[in-house]
Formats: C-alpha cells, structure tokens, sequence
C-alpha cells in the first residue's frame, strides 16, 4: 500500500509539475499564524486529555512531564510499526512513576476513540459537503452507530489486558464525555487547515467549505492512523488528501496544499516537542508523582 501511495503522488504530481512551478503564493500571515497557533493548542489539547485518563488507573502526571513523554515518544512514529511509539511511551512513563500498563491503556483508548469520533465527522460532515438534503438523517445514524461501538468497547476489547484493567477504572457515563474532547479535535484540525489553504493559496481555497476542509483533513489523517505500516501515515495521507482536494481545488493546488501540510504540522510538532524537550522545569515540578524523580 506505501508502495501504491508513492506511485499514486507520482502520477499525480508529474502533470502538475508545471502548474506547481508557476505558482504564486498568497502568502497571507494572519490565517497562517492562526493556522499554527490552533494545531499548537490542539497538540496540548491532546496531552492534557491524555494526562486526564491516567487518573482513571489512579496514575497522576504533572502536564508538563505529560508533555515531555508524549513528544518524546511522537518521534517514534516516523518509524515504521505503531508498536515503537507505545513501547517508548511506556517506557518514559515508567520513569516518571506511572505504570506501563497505564499509560498503554491509556494512549491505546485515546487512538481508538479518535478513530470512532473521525469516522462520525465523516460521516458527518460528507453529505453537508456533498450538499445532500438528507445529511441531518446521515448524521444521526453515524452518532448512534459510533456512540453504540463506544459503549460497547469494554467488551469488544475485554481480551487486550491493559485496557481490561483500565476499564475496571472507567464508568460508562465518563465515556462519552471524553469523546466529545477527542471529537472537537478533529474540528479545529480541519479549521487550521482551511486556514492553511487560505494562508497559501489566497481566494482559491475560498472555493472549498469548512465542511470540506474539516472531512478532506479528517479522511486523510485516519487514512494514515489505520495505515500502521507507514512512519506517521507518510504518502498514505498524502494520497489520501489529493484524491479528496483534487476535484475542488484541481490537482496543482491539491498537490501544493497535500505537501504543505505536511511540512506544516511536522514542524510545528517539532518545535514544540523541542520548546517542552528543552525549557527547564520548574523546581517546584522537578519531582515526579509518587517519589519519582524526572529525568
């Protein structure tokens, strides 16, 4: 499949060579700054909902040492496997005091309902961008069916033992609340990257909605998540954001926009991960919980 994606970009991107080359950016500061500022908060958004579940294993972090876990063990999903990032997220959790099935289960649970709430903004989200009349009723159903699998998720991965333990932990009505927190993400994701579009390519990107923002960017991410074998979903989300861009923005702008936000969220995750990395922590939070002494 990494394979088909790269040959995919290929074609598509060869044609367009051209069209790319000649193309002048609109350069817009005021949506690219509010594009970044709003991928930024949702970087921290996830780490603080992240830290939050740790509480239902009776496992407690400062966020700032949250944050110093979650970057360091984001590096390794340019590697392939999916496997990589949650063995170095147990292990710098088991340094600052919190117990690897913890902060396995934990981590495991957020990825699994992100990928449920994706799909019901999907779902969601495409007859709006389609412009169906029956998009009210399309929403429904996906609201229920993914609130059912939600519900249902105790069971479904009763034979996974970390998250069997965490879910000792988790009451049923704390569930969908911590869905809608995972759900807004997508969201403000898709607003960043219309803000992008619109940083970029000027009027042009006007022609798409925030509805097609919002579920062309939400399609492509889980595109690469449920593309386990490729580093951080590369080419497969990529391929995945052209195919859906293409038809509203034509394949030059989609091809521009697809690699642009690519370099554009790398980046910023890694001047994060590097500010939190490398900004001293506080006397007052240099001790970890339960004795633990950060590293």
């Amino acid at each position: 499949m990494l394979a088909g994606a790269a040959v995919y970009l290929f074609r598509v991107a060869a044609p367009q060579w051209p069209a790319i080359r000649a193309r002048s950016f609109a350069w817009r500061g005021a949506p690219l700054a509010l594009s970044g500022l709003l991928i930024v908060a949702n970087l921290a958004w996830m780490i603080a909902i992240w830290n939050m579940s740790l509480r239902w294993c009776a496992a407690r972090l400062r966020y700032w040492d949250a944050a110093r876990i979650w970057f360091t063990a984001n590096l390794a999903r340019f590697l392939p496997g999916a496997v990589l990032q949650f063995a170095s997220l147990a292990i710098m959790a088991s340094r600052y005091g919190v117990a690897p099935t913890a902060a396995t289960a934990t981590v495991l649970l957020q990825q699994i309902v992100l990928l449920l709430t994706g799909l019901v903004v999907i779902a969601g989200f495409t007859p709006i961008v389609l412009h169906q009349g029956w998009w009210q009723a399309a929403f429904v159903v996906a609201l229920v069916l993914g609130a059912g699998v939600l519900l249902l998720l105790p069971r479904l991965t009763k034979r996974l033992p970390s998250l069997a333990r965490l879910w000792s932990q988790v009451r049923p009505h704390q569930l969908p609340g911590y869905a809608v927190l995972l759900a807004i993400q997508w969201l403000l994701y898709g607003m960043a990257f219309r803000l992008l579009a619109i940083g970029l390519l000027g009027d042009t990107a006007a022609a798409g909605s925030l509805g097609f923002y919002i579920t062309a960017f939400t399609e492509s991410y889980l595109a690469g998540v449920i593309a386990v074998f490729a580093p951080a979903g590369l080419l497969v989300r990529e391929a995945a954001l052209i195919n859906v861009l293409t038809p509203v923005l034509g394949g030059a702008d989609a091809v521009i926009l697809a690699v642009a936000a690519r370099i554009w969220h790398t980046a910023l995750e890694l001047l994060a991960g590097l500010l939190v990395l490398t900004v001293p922590v506080p006397p007052a939070a240099q001790s970890g919980p339960a004795g633990a002494t950060s590293p």
